[in-house]
């Protein structure tokens, strides 16, 4: 199917720099896509590290007929704003204004307006779902957790494989990954941002965004799951068992939820791509670039489209 691509400004409370891409229907479902954590752009691409992870997702959706909506974050690339000092509550208002962008396009079905975010951006779309009405959300490895538990998951699983490294590489490894110490220094983060009212502070010489960190602090993943719970319209929840930054197994506390369908891919990564080494945490990095440019992993693939034909069908 051919589509075409527009990039456009999106009048918010900073301007925000996106794209659309779409198929040429005259009204079509259509597909919000909400990235991770950082300074990647819209495609999924950044300084020395070339993924083009939603640029590809969003081509993925438009060739089954999607509208698909794209954006850089605040202060970032295209889009105007800090990005120092933006709070969680501030990305979450971003989101919600390319949402009511979106639903404005006179060849999209405001009526058919799916959420999909990915990683961080699964609880920004949770928390979004507070604040303005959508048909659904896609949730790709970040369903149900909250910022710390995250960052608590990605230290065992350090820990775990540096108890596990044998060699140099082991023992250094043993003496810098130490939970203990990093727990502390963790806790002692967001317990600083807590007691600062300053949008940013500065720690070990960097600016750091403490209202992002206080506003992320302020969620349990109890929190996001009662969120998803009494969202009530259809949630897609997906993480594979080879995630490295979210637990899969916290999909488990939504399995009870009627309108939330889960899928635990076996084998697939944040990324959505199968993984082909030994899954290592210190190795992610290149794996992901090795694997980006691959498909998604394809029964990942055909779960999202089976769920989108039920909720919001497009009509191929």
């Amino acid at each position: 199917m051919e589509f075409s691509e527009e990039r456009v400004n999106i009048e918010g409370k900073v301007r925000l720099g996106a794209t659309v891409t779409r198929n040429g229907r005259e009204v079509s479902p259509a597909i919000v896509l909400i990235m991770g954590t950082g300074k990647l752009d819209r495609d999924g691409n950044g300084t020395g590290y070339k993924m083009n992870l939603y640029k590809n997702m969003a081509y993925m959706f438009a060739e089954h007929g999607y509208v698909v909506v794209r954006y850089d974050k605040r202060g970032t690339h295209g889009s105007e704003g800090d990005f120092n000092s933006a709070g969680l509550s501030d990305i979450v208002d971003d989101a919600v204004s390319v949402v009511q962008y979106t639903k404005s396009l006179p060849y999209v079905d405001e009526s058919r307006i799916i959420v999909c975010g990915h990683s961080e951006g699964s609880m920004i779309a949770t928390l979004l779902s507070r604040k303005e009405d959508v048909a659904g959300l896609i949730l790709l490895g970040g369903a149900g957790i909250c910022l710390r538990e995250a960052l608590d998951y990605q230290q065992m699983l350090l820990d775990k494989e540096a108890s596990e490294r044998k060699g140099i590489v082991g023992a250094i490894m043993r003496r810098t990954a130490n939970a203990e110490k990093t727990a502390a220094k963790t806790d002692a983060l967001f317990e600083k941002c807590r007691n600062s009212s300053e949008d940013t502070i500065r720690i070990s010489g960097s600016k750091v965004s403490a209202k992002w960190f206080r506003e992320h602090g302020s969620y349990t993943s109890n929190d996001f799951e009662e969120m998803i719970r009494s969202f009530g319209k259809p949630v897609l929840a997906i993480t594979g068992t080879a995630d490295l930054h979210m637990d899969y197994r916290r999909l488990d506390a939504l399995r009870d939820i009627p309108s939330v369908q889960c899928f635990t891919p076996e084998g697939v990564n944040h990324i959505l791509r199968k993984v082909d080494d030994d899954n290592r945490i210190t190795g992610i990095r290149k794996q992901y670039a090795r694997l980006a440019s691959r498909p998604m992993d394809q029964d990942t693939a055909e779960t999202i489209f089976r769920w989108l034909s039920a909720v919001a069908p497009a009509g191929e």
